[in-house]
Formats: C-alpha cells, structure tokens, sequence
C-alpha cells in the first residue's frame, strides 16, 4: 500500500488542490486533522461547504480524524462536528474507532476524544501525536502532543506499528519512537505551494518526507532499524 499522510491545511485551497492533482499516485489519503481555519477570514459556512465537496472528488479512499479548528464549539459554532459526517469515510471507523482497509487496520483518535485500545499493528490516526516525543515537540521546546494518547500507548499490551499526526508545525524532528511505535509529523509550511507530507510504503517500510514539493528525509520503518530512532 502507498500512503499519503497530509495535515493541517488550515483551508488552505492550494494545498487541496494540490492534493486531487496528485492523489491518483497513492492508495491511500490519510489526513491528520484541522481541515478548517478556526481563526481565518473566510466564513466558516464557505470552508466546510467546499472542503466537503472536495473530498467527494477523491480518486482514493480517503480517511482521517479531527483537530482542534474543527470541533472548536466556542470559537467556530459553525464548525462543531455536524459537517464532518458528510465527508467520505465518515462512519468507517464506527464506535469502535477501528477501520480495516488495504489489509491494515486504521485507529482513529479524535480531538479531546478516548483514545481507542491500540493494537499490535494497527497505523493510527491523531491529531496531536504522544506527548513526550520530538514530533509533538515545537523548536522552542513546548509540547504540544496528547497526554491520553502517550498513556495509552505505554498501556497497549502490544504497540501499534504508526501514528500518524500533525498539530505541532515545527517539530524537533518529524519521525521519533516511542514504546515500540513510529509517530511521523510532518509539519507545516504555511507559505509554501506544495504541502508538507510524508509518503509511506508499507510493502517496502520505508517513509519520505517532503517539504515544498521536494524530497527532505527519508527513513527506514522496519521494526529492526526502527528501535534505533
């Protein structure tokens, strides 16, 4: 499977155009929350009104949790959830919060939600990734990652295999471990063209982040190279 991770767009219509131009190239569209900008000049009626219609367009299944500029109730009333369940893949992951798909299963962690048990495995979908680790950690040394979510990943009898996020725009770094698992952050680039994104091939474990449209790391996700990061 060919896995395209992409985050916080903040309604960034150049960034989801760019993603229908390229989506035919993966099997999958995972994307880790903040489809709209809480705080932006645009009506948040217009925002969620074309992003739905944008998803609709999606050559490829396309799945992905919520952030914080899409359930913020006091701030954006407009934006407290109901649009969401128009988007594809809305009622995958059901109560459970589990998603079988491609021959993997998907966890989905939703913003200020419980966090689903984890399992051996399992590529989840989050926000805010654990707390504690360098991609949930900005350059100044703030942490912006999930406590819930750290300490569910401690207490999974096995851990997952990634964790998917966004939240934090400049991480220390955009791939760390922790407790047996991967998490990848890609980051943001709010003046660049392309979005920053993360390209992840399961067949041959290897991830490639790319900044602006260009190649800046890549990494090795086998479990053996792993558990050096």
């Amino acid at each position: 499977m060919k896995l395209l991770h992409l985050t916080d767009f903040h309604a960034n219509r150049r960034w989801y155009n760019w993603t229908l131009d390229h989506a035919e190239a993966y099997d999958l569209i995972a994307y880790t929350g903040d489809f709209v900008d809480a705080y932006g000049f645009e009506p948040l009626e217009s925002q969620v009104r074309w992003i739905a219609a944008w998803a609709k367009l999606l050559p490829r299944p396309f799945i992905w949790t919520t952030g914080n500029h899409d359930l913020q109730t006091m701030i954006a009333p407009t934006a407290c959830g109901e649009w969401l369940r128009r988007l594809p893949g809305a009622k995958a992951f059901g109560n459970h919060g589990h998603h079988d798909c491609l021959g993997h299963t998907f966890t989905r962690v939703k913003w200020r939600g419980v966090v689903p048990s984890l399992s051996d495995g399992d590529i989840v979908l989050s926000h805010a990734g654990p707390s504690g680790l360098a991609t949930a950690t900005t350059e100044s040394g703030a942490d912006g990652g999930s406590m819930d979510l750290s300490d569910a990943l401690w207490a999974a009898p096995a851990p997952p295999w990634l964790m998917l996020s966004g939240h934090v725009p400049d991480p220390v770094r955009w791939i760390d471990r922790s407790a047996g698992a991967i998490s990848i952050n890609p980051g943001v680039n709010a003046g660049a063209t392309a979005p920053n994104h993360v390209t992840i091939d399961t067949m041959t474990e290897k991830a490639r982040l790319f900044r602006n449209g260009e190649l800046a790391d890549e990494a090795d996700l086998s479990p053996l190279v792993a558990r050096g990061l």
